[in-house]
C-alpha cells in the first residue's frame, strides 16, 4: 500500500528556532533523530502567499500568473494525490491559502477557519458591513489571534481516523506567526498586548521598539515555538497509538522565517535574507521505505522540491500540465548521493498592492538581492559574511553581472509563462472581513 502523507507546515518558523541552542523543541528533535533533516533548506517565498503557492504547486511563485491567486488551469498538490487514489484533506486557518484564492482544488475535505464568524444559513445574505462588524466583534471575543495548534490537531487526528488509506493531509499552523502569544497562556490580556506590540513592531514603527519590547517579542516567539512543539508531539503520539502513523510519511517545514531586527525589520516584509528564507525541514519516511534514516543532508535544497518528493514517494502518475509546470525535483535521489541539478536557490515575491518584484538568488558562497521597489541590487559573500551585513557588489562586478543576467532570465521566464494567463484581482474575491483579517496579521 502506498504511504500516507502528513504535511505539517509551520508559518514563520525560523531554522534556528528548531536547530539553534535557545529553544526547547524535544518533539521536533526526536522526529529529526528518526528521519531526514535537510540542514540547508530555503523557501521560495518570504511570506505565506509566494511560499505556499510554490510548495502546493511545485513551481516558482511568480510563474503562471503569480502567487496571490491560483489561476484555473494551475494543477495542485492535492489534485495529483487525488488522481492517484489518495483521500485528500486540508485543515487550516490561513487566509492567504483559502478557497477564495483557489487553493481548495483537489481536496476532498477543505476546512478553513479564516474568519472567527463564518455566516451561512439565514444570515448568508446579510449586508457586507454587518458581516464585517460581526467578524470584528467575534475576533475581539476570541482569546487567540488564530486557531491554536491544539484545536487544529484534534481535527487532524479525527480526520485521519475517518479517512480511507492512502491519504494526504495538510495543515498550516499559525501559532508561530505574529502576534506572538506567550505560548499556551490564552488570556485576553495577553492577546491584546500581543496584538498591540505586533502592530508596533511589524507594521507601524519597528524603530521605536525598546530593548524590553524586543526581548518580550523574542521570548514570546520562543514560547510559541515550544507550545507548538508540545502539540505536534501530542499529535504524533495520538496517531501512533491509533496505528495510523506506521505507514505515514511526516513532513515538517517552515513556510518562511521571521525577522527580529537583523536587517531593520520585524516580521517578514523585508528582502530575502537568510533569517527569512532558511527554514527547518524534517522528513520522517515510513520504515519500509528504501531511505537511510536517521540522516542529515547538507546540500542546498528548496521547499519547492517537497511536492515532487512526496509524489515520488507515492510513485504517482502526474497530469501533463503538472509535468509541464513543475519546477521542483524529488529530493530522494539526493538522499541516495546525487547532486541537485540546480546551483542557485531562488526566492521571489510580488509586493502586495504593488507591481514591484523582489528576488533573492543564493548559492553556497553568494547571496544576490534585488529590490524592485527602489531598483536596488545587493551582493553578499555568505562564506565571509554569513550575517549578510556588508554589500560587496562594488568589489565583485563580474559576480554581480552574472546574477543580473540570471535576474533578467528569471523575469523573462515569468513573463513567458504568465502570457495569456488570466488571474483575477484578489480584491474581487475577498470581502472586507477577509481583508480586515489579513491586516490584523500585519499584511497591508
Amino acid at each position: 500500500m502506498s504511504a500516507n502523507v502528513l504535511f505539517l507546515v509551520v508559518d514563520s518558523l525560523r531554522y534556528d528556532a528548531v536547530f539553534g541552542d535557545e529553544f526547547d523543541t524535544p518533539n521536533l528533535d526526536a522526529l529529526a533523530s528518526e528521519g531526514v533533516t535537510f540542514k540547508r533548506c530555503f523557501a521560495q517565498g518570504i511570506s505565506t502567499a509566494p511560499s505556499m503557492t510554490s510548495m502546493l504547486t511545485g513551481r516558482y511563485p511568480l510563474d503562471y500568473g503569480g502567487h496571490w491567486y491560483l489561476e484555473e488551469n494551475q494543477p495542485t498538490m492535492a489534485e495529483q494525490f487525488q488522481r492517484n487514489g489518495y483521500e485528500t484533506g486540508a485543515i487550516h486557518s490561513n487566509p492567504n491559502v483559502s478557497r477564495l484564492r483557489n487553493f481548495h482544488r483537489g481536496f476532498d475535505t477543505f476546512e478553513e477557519n479564516i474568519l472567527p464568524y463564518d455566516p451561512d444559513g439565514l444570515v448568508e445574505n446579510a449586508p457586507d458591513e454587518l458581516l464585517l462588524y460581526a467578524n470584528k466583534f467575534a475576533r475581539i471575543l476570541r482569546r487567540t489571534p488564530y486557531r491554536p495548534a491544539g484545536r487544529v490537531n484534534a481535527d487532524l487526528a479525527s480526520w485521519v481516523r475517518a479517512a480511507g488509506e492512502p491519504w494526504f493531509l495538510w495543515t498550516q499552523y499559525m501559532d508561530v506567526h505574529g502576534p506572538y502569544l506567550p505560548g499556551d497562556d490564552f488570556t485576553y490580556r495577553n492577546k491584546f498586548r500581543a496584538e498591540r506590540l505586533w502592530r508596533k513592531a511589524a507594521v507601524n514603527s519597528p524603530e521605536a521598539i525598546t530593548e524590553a519590547e524586543h526581548a518580550e517579542l523574542w521570548t514570546n516567539y520562543r514560547k510559541e515555538v515550544e507550545y507548538l512543539d508540545h502539540e505536534i508531539g501530542r499529535l504524533l503520539d495520538d496517531l501512533e497509538a491509533s496505528g495510523d502513523l506506521a505507514n505515514t510519511a511526516v513532513i515538517i517545514v517552515g513556510d518562511h522565517g521571521d525577522e527580529f531586527m537583523e536587517h531593520g525589520r520585524y516580521g517578514h516584509g523585508n528582502l530575502p535574507y537568510d533569517e527569512l528564507t532558511r527554514v527547518p525541514c524534517i522528513v520522517r519516511f515510513p520504515d519500509d521505505t528504501d531511505v537511510t534514516q536517521p540522516s542529515d543532508v547538507d546540500a542546498l535544497v528548496r521547499t519547492v522540491d517537497l511536492l515532487p518528493t512526496m509524489l515520488d514517494l507515492a510513485n504517482a502518475d502526474l497530469s501533463a500540465e503538472m509535468e509541464t509546470r513543475m519546477e521542483g525535483e524529488s529530493l530522494i535521489p539526493i538522499l541516495e548521493g546525487a547532486e541537485p541539478s540546480y546551483d542557485v536557490v531562488v526566492t521571489e515575491k510580488e509586493m502586495r498592492g504593488d507591481d514591484a518584484l523582489r528576488f533573492g538568488f543564493r548559492t553556497d558562497k553568494w547571496k544576490f538581492l534585488y529590490d524592485g521597489q527602489v531598483d536596488e541590487q545587493l551582493l553578499y559573500n555568505i562564506e565571509a559574511d554569513p550575517e549578510e551585513e556588508t554589500d560587496v557588489s562594488a568589489d565583485f562586478p563580474d559576480v554581480l553581472d552574472r546574477f543580473c543576467e540570471r535576474l533578467d532570465a528569471r523575469i523573462d521566464s515569468i513573463e513567458a509563462t504568465s502570457e495569456g494567463v488570466d488571474v483575477p484581482d484578489i480584491e474581487e474575491h475577498e470581502d472586507d472581513a477577509v481583508s480586515e483579517r489579513l491586516e490584523a496579521l500585519g499584511y497591508k
